[in-house]
């Protein structure tokens, strides 16, 4: 059955962006953050998280450590009973060091691979989901997807409940 969904980008919407935060330690929420997620879980929406990493191909980091990260953040947020149903992240760049990932890959935003794919394997009700990025690459995917889409505010739940109550 179609669902709406949620697009969230990482790093600027749902924690904090440090730059590159790869260790969980490192990885600290933003407000409205778990009771924005609960609010998309009971009204029903699919969660969907996709972020470039291209800490991974400039050697920053391995995909293992992201993987490892999202893992705990899934795990964590089971205790609030949410859930996420998708993650998906771009370990690609054109300029990076680590030479199976570096290059130009449509799974990277402003492309929008990584949501396609998720289309693909999730019935979604995409006149009523929407993205929320904190970068122009993340409005061109939304856009790109036909997604709606708006900048990160500063308390998610606030802006998720805006969205809901609007669509």
């Amino acid at each position: 059955m179609k669902k709406p969904a949620a697009f969230l980008d990482r790093d600027g919407v749902i924690n904090f962006d440090f730059g590159y935060v790869y260790k969980y330690k490192d990885f600290k929420l933003k407000p409205g953050v778990v009771k924005g997620l609960k609010l998309l879980n009971k009204n029903k929406y699919r969660i969907f998280i996709i972020s470039n990493q291209s800490g991974i191909a400039r050697g920053f980091f391995r995909k293992q450590d992201v993987e490892l990260l999202h893992k705990k953040f899934k795990k964590s947020l089971k205790k609030h009973k949410i859930k996420i149903h998708d993650i998906k992240f771009s370990p690609f760049h054109p300029q990076g060091k680590i030479k199976r990932y570096a290059k130009k890959s449509e799974t990277r935003k402003p492309d929008n691979l990584m949501v396609k794919q998720i289309l693909r394997k999730w019935p979604t009700d995409v006149q009523n989901s929407f993205m929320i990025g904190d970068k122009n690459s993340d409005k061109i995917c939304a856009k790109k997807s036909s997604l709606y889409f708006e900048f990160a505010k500063k308390n998610l739940f606030e802006q998720i409940k805006n969205i809901i109550k609007n669509s």
